[in-house]
């Protein structure tokens, strides 16, 4: 009894690829030889005034940029945050891994 006990733990406690019940939990472990991929949310209003040292901050980030996703998401602003974010992330949305931008200059 406590061999096949034995044997049922070994089984279920075996390293290997991850399991899960849903789909969803299925996934590959990440490579332990590349950084993580990370995701940077930033949801800004009114702040033209300082996004210029916000941006550089991020792009001075000791990160690999292919490993960061950014979803960006700015609305009713009375100065110009949406122009600064639209042509910052012109010029960088191809160094990163996924770039989503959200903007709404109307109330729905």
């Amino acid at each position: 009894m406590s061999r096949l006990l034995l044997c049922l733990l070994s089984l279920l406690l075996k390293p290997g690829p991850a399991r899960g019940y849903f789909p969803e939990e299925r996934w590959s472990p990440e490579s332990p030889l590349l950084a993580p991929r990370t995701m940077l949310a930033l949801l800004c209003r009114n702040s033209a005034h300082s996004l210029p040292y916000f941006l550089s901050s991020i792009e001075n980030l000791n990160f690999p940029k292919d490993r960061i996703a950014l979803w960006v998401a700015t609305d009713h602003n009375a100065d110009n945050t949406t122009a600064v974010l639209r042509e910052w992330l012109i010029g960088v949305q191809s160094l990163y891994h996924y770039v989503e931008w959200r903007p709404q200059e109307e109330p729905r």
